[in-house]
């Protein structure tokens, strides 16, 4: 908007540090700062013994309003787990969240945004962030994803 200041990539990380009282992981900064995923046909992760569509992957970027982390992090910081960071959305508006402390630290989780108010239950879905990315497929049926630049 006319009359704001810009907001910088370092002040956003800030931002977003600040709302989850924790600093982030180097490597899931890198991510940031390289560029998240996009993909033309959303790609799916396994979980629960199935595979999971991962819709949007939030970045600190440019891309509309709803992708990114620390708009994200604005609506749902009050009511995640402590210390999670949503880093990536599926079709139902559910959250993969990568745990930044605490006992889960390092695990990328889901979380099911259909909860009672402060029912913090998780599920892992990998054990850290390059296993999560790693493992990443096209959906079963659907031509290859097509990872954009």
């Amino acid at each position: 908007m006319i009359g704001e200041p810009e907001q910088t990539f370092s002040n956003r990380l800030r931002n977003v540090e600040h709302a989850i009282g924790s600093t982030l992981p180097r490597d899931y900064i890198e991510l940031l700062e390289n560029g998240v995923p996009k993909y033309d046909v959303p790609p799916v992760v396994p979980f629960r013994d199935d595979v999971w569509d991962v819709l949007d992957f939030f970045e600190l970027g440019d891309g509309p309003k709803y992708v990114q982390l620390d708009e994200m992090c604005r609506l749902v910081s009050d009511v995640l787990p402590r210390f999670a960071v949503p880093i990536a959305s599926d079709q139902a508006g559910n959250l993969f969240c990568l745990y930044v402390d605490g006992p889960h630290s390092g695990q990328v989780v889901w979380w099911d945004h259909e909860r009672a108010s402060g029912d913090y239950d998780i599920e892992v879905v990998s054990p850290s962030l390059s296993a999560f990315l790693s493992s990443i497929r096209q959906a079963p049926g659907d031509s290859e994803p097509g990872l954009r630049n």
